[in-house]
């Protein structure tokens, strides 16, 4: 379709066929000169085949949109996400992306990689390609690192090198999807092969440099990778452009990097076109009542970046990145309609969206039609049931106090606290009052019966449990709460969901959100999912938790690749620095 909606474009602007659709009446925007012109763009097929006069390509049988004076740009592009964050399943992320006005996504789909292998990446790659929204698709390298970085027993599916290599050939591919400096720096095999392979077939590697050093940084750019979304301040933005990086702005509810980073260009002087936008972690409930990178050219505007170079930054920049400018990223000639209908450029409401030449918004109506609800695909399922007594820390006998290391800070980045807890009969006693909760992670593959238990700071939790099945590495089911038989509670309803979030307190359920298909994305629709989760954060928040979105730094405190300091892995608590497993109790 595309290659000959070229030339049925070619045909048009030569006289020959009308525009399929023309969007006229409008103010376009040149991301390639920052000019505003008055005029329209014509689209055959899922091509434009110009911006400017579309009048004179209109035939009887074109489609006319009038954009009454409203602004005309290319649609969004996110460099840098991982769709199994959302919890929806693909059809139903493209259609909260497209509603916000983001055409284009890079994706690997490491999650479903992990639990269900390569064949699950190539389901949820085809089922994301349906929908009109445009897919850059990247090798998941992270389904391969995640464990055996650690040192850790692997997931049963967890794909090869070889399979990974497999996918470096699939239609689209633009390379490889942010591996990490430590197993380049231990001289991983696997990802040595894989990087060379890529470079070698002209595609990209994206970063994952949480923390480095200028000179790790310089080892880490030496190898071929040409970009990073883990800056968090200006200083570290500008130290990655000086060894040749592009930086991706991260913003999303478990990680607010982009304030802080975009001072590189307010008010460190660097240049916009070293910068992209990405999420890195979107969140339903964010995406549909916050925005996508639309809040993030809102965020950019109102921090004192021009708003012709943020739209730059979420477009052409991205598009140069991935080499894909011929196809993506402005509104000229032979470029996929990807047209944005937008009010205002400094607020960036997206009214209407032309996506593959194909009108799905429409004054803020989706035209979409809704995804028939999937069937529950490696559904979480546990050979046993949880019990209270399985969740004890043990702990020398005596009723005195002992030292507990203790996860500290609800958040991407924890650290590794010692506090003095009370024990009592043999175990060690959570302190809610101190907000010292109990956290448990239960192994779904079958491989240990035992739980993994330590505990966590942050939660504030005042009573109850709260559960999820939604873990990067493991995908387990895992719960933080007070009283161990509230945490087995929710263990076992995530189990029985097949997969999901849960709130409990007093032995009842509170609230739910089901995610079955492989225990971490929903069924249902994205308004439905979205509710549920809302009605999720409402209940946590009356159980004590004032965090923005709960269940997703939960989340964060099983990841323990590059991201410090204190995690909890299927086999107990991980030292990241020390990439060991330590005991929960000090001197232990």
């Amino acid at each position: 379709m595309s290659g000959g909606s070229r030339w049925h474009a070619f045909e048009a602007l030569r006289g020959g066929r009308p525009a399929d659709l023309a969007i006229v009446n409008g103010h376009v925007v040149d991301v390639h000169s920052g000019e505003v012109a008055p005029g329209g763009v014509a689209i055959v097929g899922d091509r434009i085949a110009l911006a400017g006069d579309a009048e004179r390509l209109i035939g009887e049988s074109t489609q006319v949109i009038d954009a009454g004076g409203a602004y005309l740009t290319p649609g969004l592009i996110e460099t840098h996400a991982h769709q199994y964050h959302s919890n929806l399943r693909p059809a139903e992320y493209a259609r909260l992306c497209i509603r916000r006005g983001t055409t284009t996504v890079a994706e690997a789909f490491y999650g479903q990689g992990q639990v269900g292998g390569i064949g699950a990446v190539r389901s949820s790659l085809a089922e994301l390609r349906a929908t009109p929204l445009g897919v850059l698709f990247q090798a998941p390298i992270l389904a391969y690192l995640q464990n055996v970085e650690l040192g850790l027993e692997p997931t049963p599916a967890r794909p090869s090198a070889d399979d990974l290599i497999e996918t470096l050939s699939w239609e689209g591919c633009v390379g490889l999807e942010e591996p990490p400096f430590i197993p380049f720096a231990d001289g991983d095999e696997g990802i040595r092969r894989l990087a060379e392979t890529a470079l070698a077939r002209g595609q990209l590697i994206m970063g994952h440099g949480a923390g480095l050093a200028v000179p790790e940084l310089a080892a880490y750019a030496s190898v071929g990778v040409s970009a990073d979304h883990e800056c968090v301040t200006a200083d570290e933005a500008v130290e990655r452009i000086a060894a040749g990086m592009v930086v991706s702005m991260r913003e999303c509810s478990i990680s607010h990097d982009q304030g802080r980073v975009q001072r590189a260009i307010t008010e460190l002087g660097a240049e916009p076109r070293h910068f992209t936008f990405c999420t890195d972690v979107p969140d339903a409930v964010t995406m549909s009542r916050v925005g996508h990178l639309d809040h993030q050219i809102r965020l950019a505007v109102r921090a004192g970046v021009e708003p012709l170079a943020a739209l730059q930054i979420a477009t052409i920049n991205a598009a140069r990145y991935f080499r894909v400018d011929d196809s993506l990223g402005s509104l000229t000639p032979g470029r996929l309609a990807d047209v944005l209908v937008v009010d205002s450029l400094d607020d960036f409401s997206v009214r209407s969206v032309v996506a593959k030449g194909r009108l799905v918004v429409e004054e803020g109506r989706d035209l979409l039609p809704p995804a028939a609800p999937g069937e529950p695909i490696h559904p979480v399922r546990l050979e046993r049931t949880v019990r209270a007594g399985n969740l004890r820390i043990e702990a020398p006998s005596g009723n005195g106090s002992v030292t507990a290391r203790v996860i500290g800070g609800a958040e991407l980045l924890s650290t590794e606290r010692r506090v003095m807890l009370r024990r009592r009969d043999g175990a060690v006693e959570c302190d809610p009052r101190s907000d010292v909760l109990k956290v448990a992670m239960v192994d779904r593959y079958g491989r240990r019966e035992a739980p993994a238990i330590g505990l966590i700071q942050g939660y504030g939790l005042r009573r109850g449990a709260i559960g999820t099945s939604y873990n990067p590495y493991t995908n387990n089911p895992m719960a933080v709460g007070a009283e161990d038989a509230e945490l087995a509670h929710a263990l076992n309803a995530v189990a029985d969901m097949g997969g999901g979030f849960v709130a409990v307190a007093k032995g009842k359920v509170l609230a739910f959100a089901e995610l079955p298909l492989y225990g971490f994305l929903s069924r249902t629709g994205a308004d439905e999912t979205v509710s549920a989760l809302e009605e999720l954060g409402r209940v946590v928040g009356e159980l004590g938790c004032g965090i923005e979105r709960p269940f997703h730094q939960l989340a964060f405190c099983a990841v323990g690749g590059e991201l410090p300091r204190l995690k909890l892995s299927d086999e107990g608590l991980f030292d990241v620095e020390a990439r060991a497993t330590v005991p929960v109790l000090v001197g232990a």
